[in-house]
């Protein structure tokens, strides 16, 4: 799998989730969290690039993560579409909190540098400012 050579977005995913999941990182505050950060996410680049182009980047990222992580499931059951990340939180919470938040953080850096590919690096980086402000607030105030 690659980090489309953005190395630092696994970092800030990981950061993104661990703020969200708070203090009990169990395996339903992990699923919550990702849930949180993909909403936070998506509502911040879906003015640039729409829910369509959400839908579609979240699905080749999910094939993607697929690969390293062949636990994931990619199939739904029909009639029941609750959104692209419901069967992959199903997923989540049957692993260990710490295999759950790796898969999770390769999930979004993957995500993230298919958003970079699209639109750029800068861009990207300011959705991840306005979609994860928290994790670049901290980062500003650990360089001071």
């Amino acid at each position: 799998m690659t980090d489309f050579g953005y190395p630092d977005l696994k970092r800030i995913a990981l950061e993104a989730l661990a703020q969200r999941a708070g203090q009990a990182a169990g395996d339903e505050s992990v699923a919550t969290a990702v849930q949180r950060a993909y909403d936070d996410l998506a509502r911040a680049a879906a003015p640039l690039i729409g829910q369509v182009g959400i839908d579609a980047l979240t699905g080749r990222m999910l094939y993607l993560v697929s690969r390293k992580y062949p636990w994931i499931a990619l199939t739904h059951e029909p009639g029941e579409w609750t959104g692209p990340l419901a069967p992959i939180l199903a997923c989540l919470k049957q692993q260990t909190p710490a295999i759950a938040m790796e898969a999770a953080g390769a999930m979004f850096a993957t995500l993230a540098g298919l958003i970079a590919t699209l639109v750029g690096e800068p861009l990207t980086t300011h959705l991840l400012q306005a979609g994860w402000p928290d994790v670049f607030s901290d980062a500003r105030t650990r360089e001071k």
